[in-house]
Protein backbone atom coordinates (compact mmCIF):
# COMPACT_ATOMS: atom_id res chain seq x y z
CA UNK A 1 0.00 0.00 0.00
CA UNK A 2 1.59 3.22 -1.04
CA UNK A 3 2.34 5.85 1.92
CA UNK A 4 0.02 9.42 1.84
CA UNK A 5 1.65 12.00 0.01
CA UNK A 6 2.18 15.36 1.85
CA UNK A 7 1.45 18.41 -0.23
CA UNK A 8 4.47 19.62 -2.90
CA UNK A 9 6.23 22.40 -1.57
CA UNK A 10 8.08 24.59 -4.37
CA UNK A 11 11.13 25.20 -2.29
CA UNK A 12 13.12 27.87 -4.34
CA UNK A 13 13.31 30.99 -4.63
CA UNK A 14 15.27 32.04 -7.63
CA UNK A 15 14.72 35.67 -7.54
CA UNK A 16 14.51 35.69 -4.06
CA UNK A 17 10.69 36.23 -3.34
CA UNK A 18 7.74 33.64 -1.98
CA UNK A 19 6.58 31.39 -4.84
CA UNK A 20 3.25 31.17 -2.77
CA UNK A 21 3.81 28.48 -0.27
CA UNK A 22 6.30 29.24 2.55
CA UNK A 23 8.22 26.22 3.84
CA UNK A 24 9.72 26.62 7.11
CA UNK A 25 12.99 28.84 7.22
CA UNK A 26 11.69 30.79 4.07
CA UNK A 27 12.42 34.20 4.12
CA UNK A 28 14.94 34.14 7.17
CA UNK A 29 18.61 35.87 5.96
CA UNK A 30 21.27 33.04 5.30
CA UNK A 31 23.96 33.10 7.62
CA UNK A 32 27.78 33.12 6.59
CA UNK A 33 29.95 30.78 8.46
CA UNK A 34 33.45 29.33 8.05
CA UNK A 35 31.89 25.63 7.65
CA UNK A 36 28.43 26.92 6.59
CA UNK A 37 27.26 24.67 9.05
CA UNK A 38 25.54 25.57 12.20
CA UNK A 39 25.64 23.17 15.08
CA UNK A 40 23.30 25.40 17.70
CA UNK A 41 20.13 23.85 18.77
CA UNK A 42 16.95 26.50 18.46
CA UNK A 43 14.65 26.49 21.40
CA UNK A 44 11.63 25.51 19.62
CA UNK A 45 13.31 22.86 17.74
CA UNK A 46 10.16 20.70 15.66
CA UNK A 47 9.54 17.17 16.77
CA UNK A 48 11.51 14.75 15.08
CA UNK A 49 13.83 16.87 13.24
CA UNK A 50 16.97 15.90 11.73
CA UNK A 51 18.84 18.03 9.16
CA UNK A 52 17.74 21.74 7.97
CA UNK A 53 18.65 23.43 5.32
CA UNK A 54 17.78 27.32 5.18
CA UNK A 55 18.74 29.67 1.86
CA UNK A 56 21.33 27.34 0.08
CA UNK A 57 23.03 28.45 -2.70
CA UNK A 58 26.07 26.74 -4.55
CA UNK A 59 27.84 29.17 -7.67
CA UNK A 60 30.69 27.25 -9.42
CA UNK A 61 33.17 29.28 -11.61
CA UNK A 62 30.35 32.06 -11.63
CA UNK A 63 27.50 29.90 -12.77
CA UNK A 64 24.85 29.40 -10.14
CA UNK A 65 24.12 25.77 -10.34
CA UNK A 66 21.90 25.56 -7.48
CA UNK A 67 18.62 28.38 -6.85
CA UNK A 68 18.13 29.50 -3.40
CA UNK A 69 16.56 26.25 -1.36
CA UNK A 70 15.18 25.36 1.73
CA UNK A 71 14.28 22.09 3.37
CA UNK A 72 13.86 20.10 6.67
CA UNK A 73 14.03 16.82 7.02
CA UNK A 74 12.02 15.26 9.40
CA UNK A 75 12.47 11.19 11.07
CA UNK A 76 10.35 8.76 9.32
CA UNK A 77 9.63 10.83 6.14
CA UNK A 78 10.02 10.35 2.92
CA UNK A 79 11.27 13.96 0.58
CA UNK A 80 11.68 13.80 -2.86
CA UNK A 81 13.75 16.45 -5.27
CA UNK A 82 11.88 16.42 -8.52
CA UNK A 83 12.98 18.81 -11.47
CA UNK A 84 14.45 18.80 -15.25
CA UNK A 85 18.14 17.68 -15.66
CA UNK A 86 20.10 20.82 -14.75
CA UNK A 87 17.73 21.81 -12.12
CA UNK A 88 20.44 21.30 -9.07
CA UNK A 89 18.69 18.07 -7.57
CA UNK A 90 22.15 16.03 -7.57
CA UNK A 91 24.09 19.84 -6.54
CA UNK A 92 21.58 19.91 -3.33
CA UNK A 93 21.83 15.68 -2.08
CA UNK A 94 25.71 16.56 -2.45
CA UNK A 95 25.80 19.42 -0.31
CA UNK A 96 23.07 17.86 2.44
CA UNK A 97 25.69 15.64 2.18
CA UNK A 98 28.76 17.67 3.05
CA UNK A 99 30.86 16.72 -0.15
CA UNK A 100 30.36 19.93 -1.91
CA UNK A 101 29.90 23.66 -0.09
CA UNK A 102 27.27 25.91 -0.35
CA UNK A 103 28.31 29.14 -1.64
CA UNK A 104 25.47 30.46 0.86
CA UNK A 105 23.04 29.86 3.22
CA UNK A 106 23.01 27.16 6.56
CA UNK A 107 23.17 23.16 6.35
CA UNK A 108 22.40 22.44 10.00
CA UNK A 109 22.13 18.64 11.70
CA UNK A 110 19.63 18.94 14.61
CA UNK A 111 22.79 18.02 17.65
CA UNK A 112 21.38 14.88 19.35
CA UNK A 113 19.23 13.89 16.65
CA UNK A 114 21.76 13.37 13.34
CA UNK A 115 25.36 12.86 12.91
CA UNK A 116 27.48 12.75 9.66
CA UNK A 117 28.27 8.66 10.07
CA UNK A 118 24.17 8.26 10.71
CA UNK A 119 23.75 9.10 7.15
CA UNK A 120 24.02 6.52 4.30
CA UNK A 121 23.85 7.59 0.63
CA UNK A 122 23.69 6.19 -2.61
CA UNK A 123 24.80 9.09 -5.38
CA UNK A 124 27.67 7.31 -7.19
CA UNK A 125 29.13 4.06 -7.91
CA UNK A 126 31.01 2.93 -4.32
CA UNK A 127 34.22 1.64 -3.91
CA UNK A 128 34.78 -1.87 -4.32
CA UNK A 129 37.30 -4.69 -3.54
CA UNK A 130 38.24 -6.81 -6.83
CA UNK A 131 38.88 -9.41 -4.92
CA UNK A 132 35.43 -9.69 -2.79
CA UNK A 133 32.10 -11.07 -4.11
CA UNK A 134 28.99 -8.76 -4.07
CA UNK A 135 28.16 -11.30 -0.66
CA UNK A 136 31.31 -10.66 1.15
CA UNK A 137 30.99 -7.02 0.32
CA UNK A 138 27.85 -7.04 2.25
CA UNK A 139 29.10 -9.19 5.07
CA UNK A 140 32.08 -6.62 4.95
CA UNK A 141 29.57 -3.14 5.25
CA UNK A 142 27.82 -4.97 8.16
CA UNK A 143 30.84 -6.19 9.95
CA UNK A 144 32.00 -2.35 9.54
CA UNK A 145 28.88 -1.14 11.65
CA UNK A 146 28.98 -3.67 14.31
CA UNK A 147 25.81 -5.67 12.96
CA UNK A 148 25.37 -9.72 13.87
CA UNK A 149 26.99 -11.58 11.48
CA UNK A 150 25.53 -14.21 9.00
CA UNK A 151 25.23 -14.30 5.69
CA UNK A 152 21.15 -14.63 5.51
CA UNK A 153 20.84 -10.74 6.33
CA UNK A 154 23.32 -10.06 3.46
CA UNK A 155 21.21 -12.50 1.24
CA UNK A 156 17.77 -11.32 2.14
CA UNK A 157 18.79 -7.93 0.44
CA UNK A 158 19.56 -9.17 -2.78
CA UNK A 159 16.78 -11.66 -2.56
CA UNK A 160 14.32 -8.50 -2.08
CA UNK A 161 15.91 -7.11 -5.69
CA UNK A 162 15.32 -11.06 -7.43
CA UNK A 163 19.41 -10.94 -7.34
CA UNK A 164 20.39 -13.55 -5.26
CA UNK A 165 22.46 -15.18 -8.01
CA UNK A 166 24.68 -12.43 -7.42
CA UNK A 167 25.58 -12.90 -4.41
CA UNK A 168 29.17 -14.97 -5.92
CA UNK A 169 29.86 -12.69 -8.83
CA UNK A 170 32.49 -10.02 -8.38
CA UNK A 171 31.68 -6.39 -9.07
CA UNK A 172 33.81 -6.51 -12.44
CA UNK A 173 31.18 -9.25 -13.58
CA UNK A 174 28.27 -6.66 -12.62
CA UNK A 175 25.84 -5.37 -15.40
CA UNK A 176 24.77 -1.86 -15.47
CA UNK A 177 21.52 -3.08 -14.19
CA UNK A 178 23.19 -5.45 -11.88
CA UNK A 179 25.64 -3.42 -10.40
CA UNK A 180 22.80 -0.72 -9.38
CA UNK A 181 21.34 -3.51 -7.36
CA UNK A 182 24.42 -3.70 -5.63
CA UNK A 183 24.98 -0.18 -4.97
CA UNK A 184 21.31 0.17 -3.39
CA UNK A 185 21.80 -2.73 -1.07
CA UNK A 186 25.65 -1.58 -0.37
CA UNK A 187 23.44 1.28 0.93
CA UNK A 188 20.73 -0.69 2.84
CA UNK A 189 23.21 -2.72 4.17
CA UNK A 190 24.28 -0.80 7.17
CA UNK A 191 22.20 1.30 9.52
CA UNK A 192 21.13 4.56 9.35
CA UNK A 193 18.70 7.86 10.42
CA UNK A 194 18.99 9.36 7.08
CA UNK A 195 19.15 7.74 3.27
CA UNK A 196 20.21 9.91 0.67
CA UNK A 197 19.33 8.39 -3.01
CA UNK A 198 20.18 10.36 -6.44
CA UNK A 199 17.86 7.93 -8.77
CA UNK A 200 18.06 5.06 -7.46
CA UNK A 201 15.48 3.66 -9.97
CA UNK A 202 18.36 3.98 -12.84
CA UNK A 203 18.59 0.90 -15.02
CA UNK A 204 15.61 -0.98 -12.46
CA UNK A 205 12.51 -2.60 -14.16
CA UNK A 206 9.35 -2.25 -12.73
CA UNK A 207 9.56 -4.99 -10.37
CA UNK A 208 12.16 -3.60 -8.89
CA UNK A 209 11.84 -0.55 -8.28
CA UNK A 210 8.51 -1.59 -6.43
CA UNK A 211 10.95 -4.18 -4.33
CA UNK A 212 13.08 -0.89 -3.44
CA UNK A 213 9.82 0.95 -2.76
CA UNK A 214 8.59 -1.72 -0.13
CA UNK A 215 12.66 -1.74 1.08
CA UNK A 216 12.44 2.15 2.02
CA UNK A 217 8.85 2.18 3.04
CA UNK A 218 10.83 -0.43 6.27
CA UNK A 219 13.25 2.13 6.94
CA UNK A 220 10.76 4.82 7.29
CA UNK A 221 8.07 3.07 9.14
CA UNK A 222 11.52 2.25 11.57
CA UNK A 223 11.84 6.10 11.98
CA UNK A 224 14.76 6.59 9.34
CA UNK A 225 14.14 9.65 6.82
CA UNK A 226 14.84 9.70 3.15
CA UNK A 227 16.04 12.37 0.65
CA UNK A 228 16.10 11.10 -2.82
CA UNK A 229 15.73 12.16 -6.21
CA UNK A 230 13.83 10.74 -8.82
CA UNK A 231 12.05 10.71 -12.19
CA UNK A 232 10.14 7.74 -11.35
CA UNK A 233 6.32 8.13 -10.78
CA UNK A 234 5.91 4.73 -9.47
CA UNK A 235 8.54 5.36 -6.85
CA UNK A 236 7.13 9.19 -5.62
CA UNK A 237 3.78 7.31 -5.33
CA UNK A 238 4.83 4.80 -3.39
CA UNK A 239 7.42 6.62 -0.73
CA UNK A 240 6.65 10.18 -0.86
CA UNK A 241 5.69 12.27 2.17
CA UNK A 242 6.81 15.75 0.24
CA UNK A 243 7.79 16.74 -3.27
CA UNK A 244 10.63 19.24 -3.72
CA UNK A 245 10.01 20.65 -7.11
CA UNK A 246 13.72 22.53 -8.11
CA UNK A 247 13.68 24.71 -11.29
CA UNK A 248 16.65 25.07 -13.04
CA UNK A 249 18.46 28.39 -11.64
CA UNK A 250 18.66 31.50 -13.11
Amino acid sequence: MARPRGHKTPAQEPSGHSSGHTPPGRGIPARRTPDRVSPRRTPTEPPGLLLEIRDVTRTVSGLRILARTSLQIHAGTCTVLRGENGSGKTTLLRVLLGLDAPSTGTLRLVPGALERREISHVIQPPPTFENLTVAEHLLFVRASWGLPPGLEPALALLRAFDAERLARHFPDELSSGESQIFALCLGLARPARLLVLDEPEQRLDTGRRSALADLLRLRLDEGAAVVMATHAPDLLESVADEVIDLAAPE
